[in-house]
């Protein structure tokens, strides 16, 4: 990320840096306009490490400690990077320096000569560092060894096998271009002179993009990092820190932090929105059947002449009446009003309500059943309605004396 990115006053940093003598930059061969830099954004890793920070930037020269500098650069790229990237680092030097039939023909060089700081060194030069004579010296000498050294005879195959690409190494590569995108809109609003306002929308670039919901953390916990180094900026306890941002007025500053806070809120704000526009799952009918499998009730009572219906008749009925042989309980069950109908759910019935659910004892049970099962609906309430008991509560669980008398 460059936050100190403003053409204006450039000189404000270096003017009061003031290098150590005995390390000070050596003579650079290669100028930053010999190389084709179009089109290079800062790197995210796959994996973002608070305490490493972004990607190391060269936008100003070296004017402290270089090989301090360089050192600390080569730990954050072993960190992050392996011989892959490496390899593809120097390829894309030789490429955008001009050398396209040299970078075809490195691609072709094996692994094991693949010498992982040449790599970092590379990517460092085409990120802007600009590098000494010895530097760019050792690095021709590396290329020229590896394209002259012999390859290895490949053996010719059917079918040419490609490592296959994996979901979460596209949502992991639309992540990074996001990030990118961040940064870019970021860079223009330095460049703009740090005026927060409302064309600045990172949550339209995240939506614009599409990117997967339960990667946005990585683009938070960058930016998380970022606002807690422009906070120590306006605190103005780090001298360095201070110095690094002192073309920087207070005002702007204060935008930067806004702008930093802007993005992390964002972040959460596009979660929350792929969770809205996310379409619920169908959930999959259970049949009746497989819903009262483990439901338990009395199929027949002979003593009263008592057939049980079927236990699937609970299913998504609105009123039942249950007889228990052992203790003489009528239970009419009534569904509860905001659901409507009731269901059965193990060795339960659900969805009934408890204020409206009763049950009765009966002193003459084969009088009082067969006026219930005489009428329909309102009568079989009236009957139950006219007994004269006293009413308890039903617990709502199948017994092994349960008869169904009527459900619907």
């Amino acid at each position: 990320m460059t936050t100190t990115k403003q053409k204006s006053k450039p000189a404000k940093i270096t003017q009061k840096s003031k290098p150590v003598a005995s390390h000070a930059a050596p003579t650079v061969v290669m100028a930053a306009a010999e190389m084709n830099r179009v089109g290079v954004k800062s790197m995210v890793p796959r994996t973002f490490d608070k305490f490493t920070g972004p990607e190391p930037t060269w936008d100003k020269p070296i004017t402290g400690n270089r090989q301090a500098s360089l050192i600390k650069a080569f730990n954050w790229y072993n960190y992050s990077y392996g011989k892959k990237e490496a390899h593809d680092f120097v390829v894309d030097w030789l490429h955008r320096s001009g050398r396209v039939a040299d970078a075809k023909q490195f691609r072709t060089v094996p692994d094991k000569q693949i010498i992982n700081t040449m790599g970092w060194l590379c990517r460092m030069n085409v990120a802007g560092l600009s590098m000494s004579a010895a530097e760019h010296e050792r690095l021709a000498d590396y290329v020229t060894k590896c394209l002259a050294a012999p390859k290895s005879i490949v053996k010719t195959v059917d079918k040419l096998e490609v490592p296959a690409i994996t979901i979460q190494d596209r949502l992991r590569a639309k992540v990074g271009e996001c990030a990118g995108e961040l940064e870019g809109m970021f860079d223009e609003f330095i460049i703009k002179g740090c005026k927060l306002n409302a064309d600045y929308k990172p949550v339209a670039a995240m939506r614009s993009m599409n990117i997967a919901p339960q990667m946005v953390g990585d683009i938070a916990n960058i930016w998380k990092s970022y606002l807690k180094e422009f906070e120590e900026v306006a605190n103005g306890k780090d001298a360095d820190l201070v110095e690094g941002y002192s073309n920087f007025n207070k005002v702007q500053l204060k935008n930067i932090i806004k702008f930093a806070e802007l993005v992390i809120t964002d972040c959460g704000a596009y979660v929350q929105i792929k969770k809205v526009e996310r379409k619920p799952r169908k959930k999959k009918a259970v049949p009746p059947e497989r819903q009262v499998a483990k439901f338990k009730y009395l199929k027949a009572f002979p003593e009263l002449k008592l057939v049980s219906e079927n236990a699937t008749r609970l299913v998504n009925a609105s009123e039942a009446w249950l007889f228990d042989v052992k203790k003489r309980k009528l239970i009419h069950v009534v569904a509860d009003s905001h659901l409507g109908t009731f269901g059965v759910k193990n060795n339960s019935i659900v969805g009934y309500s408890t204020a409206e659910t009763q049950q009765k004892t009966l002193r003459k049970p084969a009088e009082q059943i067969k006026a219930l099962l005489t009428g329909g609906k309102p009568g079989a309430r009236k009957v139950f309605k006219e007994i004269k008991a006293t009413e308890t509560k039903f617990n709502g669980r199948g017994t092994d004396n349960l008869i169904i008398l009527r459900a619907g």
